[in-house]
């Protein structure tokens, strides 16, 4: 089989660090973390959004292909306890990019890379 290496955000509303550490002892179960971010807290970048969050970016490899990969991120997030109506998010776990075994990208989500904070996440995990 072949290995994927994707580029993953992580964050919480809850501010607390425990809640990646969950997301990334989760992952595992398919996969491994090639190389992480430090941890940021800040406040939301959502304008009128009060909440502190922690973000974290990992590069991840994983023998699943990105169409089962995707909504078993999804899967994670509710056995880590979202739900729809979380307010703050509990954890998130967004897949923003697919890269090659050098880093080169093969696909990102432009939208999840829209401000600067998580692109400097990802550009410390991953070759831009």
């Amino acid at each position: 089989m072949s290995e994927h290496r994707y580029v993953l955000l992580l964050g919480s509303g809850t501010d607390e660090e425990a809640r990646l550490r969950h997301a990334r002892d989760g992952l595992k179960r398919r996969g491994r973390i090639l190389a992480r971010s430090g941890i940021v807290h800040s406040p939301s970048v959502v304008p009128g959004d009060g909440h502190h969050y922690v973000n974290q970016a990992l590069l991840f490899c994983s023998e699943l292909p990105r169409t089962e990969f995707a909504p078993w991120l999804k899967e994670l997030e509710q056995k880590l306890g979202r739900t729809p109506e979380d307010e703050p998010c509990v954890i998130d776990i967004d897949l923003v990019g697919e890269c090659d075994a050098h880093g080169a990208p093969l696909w990102e989500d432009p939208a999840k890379l829209a401000h600067p904070l998580f692109r400097d996440l990802v550009a410390k995990v991953a070759r831009r």
